[in-house]
């Protein structure tokens, strides 16, 4: 997380954004399961992320346009939850009717009007997708302080009211005896309730806010002893669920909402176990011995990677004993499923062309980021052979790089190789670029890797307006990744 931080405002709005929206749904979730309306956390998000895809149908446009746009699909979330929440609510009267069915037909509608709107808007899927999953990067300055304000408003409405909603919540009969109206407390939990999920499903997504609407609020229930506390432990694992998750997927390259949800899993599994562990106190020792063993493995493990960090040449360092061998860089792979071509003659270096691949095919940016490895390598000290002798012997990329090296040593190269694999290459509407190279330097003769190295960290590009420009601002900064120098 320090490594996060020191980011500056890279990171800054995702974690602060993400870590409200797990605050806040940490707190209402507490009484949506006094009240046992769990499930209303399953529908209701659904139902804000189908408003969201109504207004991005109906503008044409996707989570990363204009601020009007951004606007027009805030009040479409917050319609679509209300809606949803006041057909919920009347419904409920119906005492001849279970209130499941409603949530269930509810849920239904909202998944697959979500769906169809995606489906039938030209241009807006791939934000749209971004949006439901909760790519939390997205989260922009405008976001951030109309989810503060929330957050003050809430919190407000929480201390003031905090005995009457509870009241309501446990006996609404016996609050009606002490001269409180419980349905103008209902109306105003209900209230918090549907701008909490509608404000946190723009800004994070569905799966997050249900996750962190149910987890946080079981997981501290099971274990507080009094409502005081059960508060304090659901905002305290939000808070921990999220901050752990968001640096979990950063390390794993994985989507941080999904993540974050899964470590908040964890912590319910955790007080799930140490509910049972009170309640079975004869099997104590030997559960926590249980739990302990995976762990006790994951330290030496942790302790071995401290080590190798430590060690003067750790991987993610050039190896020095190359110095002296030429290094042929071999054209890398993509792996990313996109074909990422660009047109001929991209400047990579100021006032030198590279890049052009065969003449009847525009050159990929994989080839160009192998142009930009050769020339980072020989900035740093290393000799690398001409890229027209490598291309010369390997024309094409060969994945994985073992494979790669092999090829290169059946076509008279035998010293070191450097293959590469382009896994991720995506451009953020908030500019970043989030990518992922994995390197390999092999002995191509004797097939030993030398040295392994991966560019994982996003890399800000909100000057560049072409893949040109993109590739001119993020080249070194990838490569400083790769090869250890940040």
């Amino acid at each position: 997380m320090s490594e996060l931080l020191a980011a500056g405002a890279l990171f800054q709005n995702a974690i602060l954004g993400g870590l409200g929206v797990a605050l806040l749904c940490s707190l209402l979730g507490i009484y949506l399961v006094l009240r046992r309306l769990v499930l209303i956390g399953v529908a209701l998000p659904q139902a804000s992320a189908a408003g969201i895809a109504a207004v991005f149908w109906l503008t044409g446009h996707g989570h990363g346009g204009s601020s009007e746009t951004h606007a027009l699909a805030l009040a479409g979330s917050l319609a679509a939850t209300f809606g949803a929440l006041a057909l919920l609510v009347v419904g409920r009267r119906d005492e001849g009717i279970p209130a499941e069915w409603g949530i269930g037909v509810l849920f239904a509608i909202s998944s697959a009007a979500t769906i169809l709107f995606v489906a039938i808007n030209p241009t807006g899927d791939i934000e749209m997708a971004s949006l439901l999953r909760g790519e939390l990067l997205t989260i922009t300055d405008a976001d951030l302080r109309v989810l503060g304000s929330v957050l003050f408003g809430v919190g407000a409405l929480f201390f003031l009211f905090r005995r009457d909603l509870l009241l309501t919540s446990f006996d609404a009969e016996f609050s009606r005896t002490l001269g409180r109206n419980p349905v103008r407390y209902d109306l105003l939990l209900y209230f918090l309730i549907g701008g909490g999920i509608a404000l946190g499903v723009i800004t994070a997504g569905p799966l997050v806010v249900f996750g962190f609407l149910v987890l946080p609020s079981l997981a501290a229930l099971r274990v507080a002893s009094g409502l005081g506390s059960a508060f304090a432990i659901s905002a305290l694992l939000a808070a921990a669920s999220f901050l752990g998750g968001f640096a979990l997927s950063y390390q794993a390259d994985l989507p941080a909402g999904p993540v974050c949800v899964a470590v908040a899993a964890a912590g319910w599994a955790a007080s799930s176990a140490l509910v049972r562990l009170r309640a079975r106190r004869g099997a104590q020792a030997l559960l926590l011995l249980a739990a302990l063993v995976p762990w006790l493995g994951c330290a030496s493990r942790w302790s071995a990677a401290a080590e190798r960090a430590s060690a003067p040449l750790p991987r993610g360092t050039l190896p020095e004993s190359v110095v002296s061998r030429p290094i042929a860089v071999l054209p890398f792979a993509n792996a990313t499923g996109q074909p990422l071509r660009m047109p001929q003659g991209i400047l990579v270096d100021a006032g030198r062309a590279i890049g052009r691949g065969s003449p009847d095919a525009d050159p990929t940016v994989a080839d160009v980021l192998s142009e930009r490895a050769a020339a980072e390598l020989t900035r740093r000290g290393f000799q690398v052979l001409p890229q027209e002798q490598v291309r010369s012997a390997v024309p094409e990329a060969i994945d994985p790089p073992l494979a790669a090296a092999g090829a290169a040593a059946r076509a008279g190269l035998e010293g070191p190789v450097l293959a590469g694999t382009l896994r991720r290459f995506t451009v953020t509407q908030t500019g970043l670029l989030l990518v992922r190279l994995e390197l390999a330097l092999v002995d191509a003769r004797s097939q030993e890797v030398l040295w392994t190295g991966t560019a994982r960290r996003p890399v800000p590009i909100r000057s560049a307006q072409s893949w040109q420009e993109i590739l001119l601002d993020a080249g070194p900064p990838i490569f400083a990744d790769a090869f250890g120098n940040l």
